[in-house]
């Protein structure tokens, strides 16, 4: 089992992009994100990342974490959701799955960053 996999199920609920769709992952956490009120908050996340304003940048990171948290489901469900995210990411193509990683990896330095 890839260590990735692993990790990512064990981290803080962010929404990353793959492909054309957005998915909330994290601890507990997998669920394809649709609303548009929720993704407009990670464009806005996105253009702060662009212009490089602090305040900005932590402002959404905080809240894309909370909107990807609302997907958490009870941890009755655990087992049977890890193994959906695993089986998801086993069908990725290797692009799509570099991607997440640098995702993820980009996540980690935001919130060594701007969490306290």
């Amino acid at each position: 089992m890839s260590t990735f996999k692993e990790s990512l199920y064990e981290k803080k609920s962010f929404i990353y992009q793959i492909g054309a769709d957005y998915y909330a992952i994290g601890a507990n956490t997998f669920a394809k994100v649709t609303a548009s009120q929720e993704l407009d908050n990670l464009e806005l996340f996105q253009n702060a990342l662009k212009k490089q304003n602090d305040r900005q940048i932590a402002k959404y990171l905080e809240k894309l974490m909370r909107i990807a948290n609302s997907y958490r489901v009870d941890a009755r469900e655990h087992y049977r959701l890890q193994e959906k995210l695993f089986q998801f990411i086993d069908h990725l193509q290797a692009e799509e799955e570099a991607a997440l990683q640098k995702q993820v990896f980009a996540f980690d330095e935001l919130c060594a960053k701007y969490q306290s």
